[in-house]
């Protein structure tokens, strides 16, 4: 039997993003320990997190069939067998804007875009809910720079 490592790589991505994402804000304070990007940083994933689950209590439509067939699926609350937009992909690209012009940038894209790609590979999300999902990470981390910028801490 042939084992599928990026299909077993994204179902871990699929439930354990906490996870996921508290170990790139780890990544994120070890390069720059700092008050403010402690708060930035939990703070914009809290933020694109909400922001884009709460999108999905307005967009009614149903994960793809693949996604709804799996265990973990079938298990969850209603919410969250929603799939516009992506929350994986608002959290996920929020890292790259908030380092844009860091060493960490590249690093942190790549990983978004395979976050990305991994919502499709199992087939958890169509391509409008990834555009959306990292669109919203982007603007919201546009928006927490900009705030960090004008914090006094």
């Amino acid at each position: 039997m042939k084992s599928d490592a990026f299909k077993t790589f994204s179902l871990l991505i699929e439930r354990y993003p906490i996870e996921v994402f508290t170990f790139e804000i780890l990544i994120g304070v070890l390069m720059e320990p700092t008050l403010k990007m402690t708060v930035l940083l939990f703070a914009g994933v809290v933020a694109a997190a909400v922001f884009s689950e709460g999108l999905k209590m307005f967009f009614k439509g149903k994960r793809p069939e693949e996604a709804l067939k799996r265990s973990f699926y079938k298990r969850t609350f209603r919410l969250n067998k929603r799939h516009f937009p992506s929350s994986h992909s608002a959290v996920a690209m929020f890292f790259p804007t908030v380092f844009f012009g860091n060493v960490l940038f590249i690093p942190f894209l790549l990983f978004a875009i395979i976050v990305m790609y991994s919502r499709l590979y199992i087939k958890s999300h169509y391509p409008r809910d990834i555009i959306a999902g990292a669109a919203i990470g982007v603007l919201i981390g546009m928006f927490f720079m900009q705030l960090a910028q004008n914090l006094k801490i």
